[in-house]
């Protein structure tokens, strides 16, 4: 993806005016080499960096934009720890490696504190927990199963709330009930994203942002990547770019489905009005298909998402569902100003589990965090960093790994992501 052709040209987000931490990232200038060559300056291909460095490997790490300049800076900033499934699916699907998947999903989110606290990143991180609201009835038999199976699996910080409860958290009558889960938290995206750079390259990670990649091959024992200012070879390939990845490495495009998801931001509100919004500083993603999800900001705004439209936002009027769905949660601000629009796309895969794999020898990928991409994705790159500096074969690592299921063709996934979203949001009223 060249930055230029981005919705996040014509609508900037709240983080990018508020961050920060600053990028420390350089365009490429040459020709050079390294012992791991990394496609992606997101919380994926810096973990990745952070864990090479580390061990002593040379790594150059490649950005079209920056640092965050995809998903990794655009999202609404909650750490969510554990994949969707539970240990118990987990078990059914993985089998016996279903237990050591989900104990590395449950430890994901501390991984992102414990780089937070080692690199001194200024992401203003709140460890304020997580709520799951249940929309309706069918909602809240699926968030009671979550927090039955979690809890049964030995899982702690996770309570119900009755609809007192949960109207009190969020400071909106809309939800009937709901969970919380105190291991999570939120944070500024893109000062994390950057933060993380700065700390790769403390270790001595090269990182170039304005460095498209345009390509790579095989040639002799090494990869050779193309930008249009020089070429990095190096044995070793990690590609990190998730749903921006476009045509560049076809096992990923074959096996993800992306869309967009948007985010507006209000204004600063009035000391009263916020404080009963969401008191606990907890964020919030709801139990609907097509959920919803919110969080205050450190200075008093609403951030509040939902999925947008699968091409992206063309003008403010393709935010007019967002700003919808903000007041029908919370009707006491329908008439706030709104001051930030903006976008970016999300990888899901069709089982919603993030891969690991191999496509090539030598050629690492990852990706389909399915909106969980802070904790997740962060958690993969430096998994994946380890494997590479200690040689650890694909198989033995802890997460899912290989090819994802395959996606629809891709002339049918666009129309296919539209239809769903409007059958899904009509499943939402009823179940």
């Amino acid at each position: 993806m060249f930055p230029s052709r981005d919705c996040i040209d014509r609508f900037p987000s709240l983080w990018m005016e508020t961050a920060r931490e600053t990028d420390p990232a350089r365009p490429l200038d040459g020709d050079t080499r390294a012992d791991v060559a990394v496609i992606g300056a997101g919380f994926t291909g810096l973990g990745c960096a952070i864990s090479l460095a580390e061990a002593g490997r040379d790594v150059v790490v490649l950005d079209g934009g920056g640092p965050g300049w995809g998903g990794s800076g655009r999202n609404s900033g909650a750490v969510i720890r554990g994949f969707k499934m539970s240990r118990s699916e987990l078990r059914t699907t993985f089998g016996a490696e279903g237990d050591a998947i989900a104990e590395f999903g449950a430890k994901n989110a501390e991984l992102v504190y414990a780089l937070v606290a080692r690199f001194g990143i200024d992401c203003a991180l709140r460890r304020t927990g997580w709520i799951q609201p249940a929309h309706n009835a069918a909602g809240l038999r699926r968030v009671e199963e979550r927090h039955r199976t979690w809890t049964a699996d030995g899982v702690t910080g996770i309570e119900m709330l009755d609809r007192a409860q949960i109207a009190r958290e969020l400071g909106s009558e809309a939800y009937i009930g709901g969970l919380i889960d105190r291991g999570c938290a939120v944070l500024q995206p893109l000062d994390l994203v950057r933060g993380m750079a700065r700390g790769a390259a403390s270790l001595g990670a090269r990182i170039h942002g304005g460095t498209p990649v345009t390509g790579y091959r095989r040639e002799g024992g090494d990869w050779v990547v193309a930008t249009p200012r020089g070429t990095v070879r190096a044995p070793v390939l990690v590609v990190a770019t998730n749903a921006y990845t476009g045509g560049l490495e076809p096992g990923m495009a074959g096996s993800m489905l992306t869309t967009h998801t948007q985010i507006v931001a209000t204004e600063p509100l009035p000391g009263a009005q916020i404080a009963a919004i969401l008191p606990g500083g907890a964020s919030a993603s709801d139990s609907r298909r097509v959920l919803f999800y919110w969080n205050r900001s450190p200075d008093n705004r609403l951030v509040f998402g939902t999925r947008g439209k699968v091409g992206g936002p063309r003008s403010p009027g393709d935010f007019a569902h967002v700003e919808a769905a903000l007041a029908s949660v919370y009707p006491q601000l329908a008439g706030a100003k709104i001051t930030h629009r903006w976008g970016g796309k999300v990888s899901l895969t069709r089982d919603y589990l993030p891969r690991l794999a191999m496509p090539a020898p030598d050629l690492w990928t990852a990706h389909g965090y399915s909106g969980r991409g802070v904790a997740m994705g962060t958690a993969y790159g430096l998994l994946m960093g380890e494997a590479i500096a200690a040689a650890r074969p694909l198989q033995s690592l802890p997460v899912p790994h290989g090819a994802a299921p395959a996606a629809p063709p891709a002339l049918l996934r666009a129309p296919g992501i539209a239809a769903a979203t409007v059958w899904y949001r009509l499943l939402d009223r009823w179940m």
